[in-house]
């Protein structure tokens, strides 16, 4: 949720890890005595909703207050779902098309005003319903709102949703009386059995009802927050139809089930999460993977969870700020800027002695990512010329790309998928995903040749071409000088062009970029969740970004999404990776190694490939904080 695309590591690094501390001499009277996560965080939050989530940053803050139906054990490798809100493991039927969900009870929703009051004056809440998880998935489904990623994972599989969709956009944006319109594939059985129908076998469909995004949203809150507004008399009144929002935009409209809930968010400032009291009771797990009891995470086992009290954020645009407060204890752990990583990491990729003697420990692991420079396939210049597109790959010189811009944090991507997915090795390299600048010039030739018969050279060169880049900070343009140097080597001009992330995606939507930086997080673990971004159909859903299409692809793709895992599928996926690798829509760039620090106070610390929410079953040892300085 992704979750969905990632831009900066030590954003993601420094959100998941949320370190922990007793907040004291801040002038916050009522957080003395308890337990504080106190982090930083250098990205804004861009969604509050669950429907829009599509950024990491969003879904790590959001992983705390919203819940799915499932989601995947802490500790367990290879990846395991379990349920979450779900009161055990669905019963699907015989044909594979329709999940029936016994829904948990007694699961309450934080304290809202959206359901009123009490006599004492304290808000209310009440129970999840089934029928909150059809009004999420309609919410996904809405035209009105820009939900994106996790609507692409619902489109063209669930009976009657695209229809509704259809009729939604007949509604006027702010009318919410299509949520009572009936979707034949979505039902409440009765207050605690949800339905869903699909119209093909979907074997990912598990993964995806493990993403927060479905996460029940109570109508209340619908009804309250985006239908009436403060009449300035201490009540409400309704907002005229064309004056209201689709979205939770609002930190006091976020309604979740979850551990936290907010108490503060300011953008770019401050975000304050605090314990949801009426959180139900859950436990730390009992099992893990080989090797986790002897490095103490099943301590905890058993243990009623969350054990942190409030969750603290403090908005720090440079990494090395936040390196400063690490190192001044202010902060318990902390991603490695550019600038310090040769000084606290040997040529090993070891810890410095001088930091382990500090008490510093070093986590490193490879997210399911991949980095990547993206062709728009619709571009006249690199979209037409294929060869052009396989010279590129074959003069940028990776390596130097990660050793220089990275601090060598990461390794060569030679396909399309991680390297933790089986069929990344099963497929083999790419032929054009390596280094060689005297094949790169051949094919250069070639690509001159094809766009000469199509009138598109200019004087007998390629055209300048142009690079787009999410971000106009240092770090940015300096990806872009590398890129240029590496383009140069083939008398190519490349234009970069800094963006911020919104006029990025902007751009992107509209393919109005030719070149593009951007990256895959694996939403689920399944090289599905990969190979569906070449899909051509979901060019118009906003995932196939290259906008890619082959005719055969789409072929092997519909015909492996409807099978299990099996050898079949498994050889469909290969053909699949093979298909990239030959075309070449990507640039591919890297798979990150992420390196962070924490001191060894900070227990339970197990990062996740693709699941959030994890906050609730991190601890620290308060004494041995105490005594080593912490703040």
């Amino acid at each position: 949720m992704k979750y969905f695309y990632v831009i900066a590591l030590l954003i993601t690094v420094g959100l998941a890890l949320l370190p922990m501390t007793y907040l004291q001499g801040e002038g916050e009277d009522e957080y003395i005595g308890k337990v504080v996560n106190y982090t930083t965080y250098g990205a804004t939050v861009k969604s509050l909703d669950p429907a829009t989530c599509g950024d990491v940053t969003s879904a790590v803050i959001q992983g705390n207050i919203y819940e799915g139906l499932y989601w995947y054990h802490y500790l367990k490798r290879p990846l395991e779902i379990v349920p979450q809100l779900a009161d055990g493991m669905p019963e699907i039927s015989d044909d594979g098309l329709t999940y029936t969900i016994k829904i948990k009870r007694g699961v309450k929703y934080s304290r809202n005003p959206c359901f009123g009051k009490n006599p004492d004056g304290t808000y209310k809440t009440r129970t999840v319903r089934a029928a909150d998880f059809v009004l999420a998935f309609k919410r996904v489904a809405d035209y009105h709102i820009n939900t994106g990623l996790a609507w692409a994972f619902l489109s063209g599989r669930i009976v009657g949703l695209d229809e509704w969709r259809k009729k939604s956009k007949s509604y006027p944006a702010g009318d919410f009386s299509r949520y009572d319109l009936p979707v034949e594939g979505i039902k409440a059985l009765d207050d605690y059995t949800f339905q869903i129908k699909l119209r093909k076998k979907f074997p990912q469909m598990m993964y995806v009802l493990a993403m927060h995004v479905y996460a029940p949203i109570p109508r209340e809150a619908v009804d309250y927050w985006l239908g009436t507004e403060d009449d300035g008399k201490g009540g409400r009144r309704p907002i005229p139809i064309n004056k209201r929002v689709c979205e939770f935009r609002d930190y006091r409209m976020v309604v979740g089930t979850g551990p936290y809930m907010f108490k503060e968010f300011v953008r770019k400032n401050r975000i304050v999460l605090v314990r949801n009291p009426d959180f139900r009771n859950q436990y730390y797990p009992t099992e893990g993977a080989p090797g986790d009891k002897e490095k103490g995470l099943l301590a905890d086992a058993g243990k009623k969870v969350p054990f942190i009290d409030v969750i603290r954020y403090d908005y720090v645009a440079e990494s090395y700020s936040a390196w400063m407060r690490f190192l001044t204890r202010q902060t318990d752990s902390c991603g490695i800027p550019k600038e310090v990583f040769k000084s606290v990491i040997t040529p090993g990729k070891k810890l410095g002695e001088k930091w382990r003697k500090r008490g510093i420990r070093l986590y490193t692991y490879s997210p399911p990512v991949v980095y990547w420079l993206v062709f728009n396939m619709e571009d006249p210049i690199v979209g037409t010329s294929k060869s052009l597109r396989q010279a590129l790959c074959l003069a940028y010189d990776v390596e130097n790309h990660i050793k220089i811009l990275y601090n060598g944090r990461g390794k060569r991507a030679t396909n399309i998928l991680p390297s933790l997915f089986k069929e990344h090795d099963l497929a083999g390299p790419g032929p054009y995903y390596r280094l060689d600048l005297q094949a790169a010039k051949k094919k250069l030739e070639q690509a001159k040749k094809e766009l000469a018969r199509q009138g598109k050279l200019v004087d007998g060169k390629i055209p300048q071409l142009r690079l787009d880049l999410p971000g106009n900070d240092r770090a940015a343009y300096r990806m872009g000088e590398f890129a240029q140097q590496q383009f140069r080597k083939l008398g190519i001009d490349l234009k970069v062009i800094g963006n911020d992330w919104a006029t990025l995606q902007e751009k992107v939507n509209n393919k109005r970029c030719q070149i593009y930086t951007m990256g895959w997080h694996a939403d689920y673990p399944d090289p599905e969740n990969f190979l569906q971004l070449f899909y051509s159909p979901n060019i118009a859903k906003g995932t196939n970004n290259a906008n890619y299409s082959n005719p055969e692809y789409d072929r092997l793709y519909e015909k492996a999404r409807v099978l299990p895992d099996c050898p079949e599928r498994r050889e469909l996926y290969i053909k699949m990776v093979r298909m990239i690798s030959e075309d070449c829509p990507v640039l591919l760039l890297s798979e990150p190694i992420s390196f962070f620090l924490t001191y060894k106070w900070m227990k339970n610390i197990k990062p996740h490939p693709v699941g959030y929410g994890y906050t609730r079953f991190r601890r620290i040892d308060t004494v041995l904080r105490k005594k080593m300085g912490g703040r």
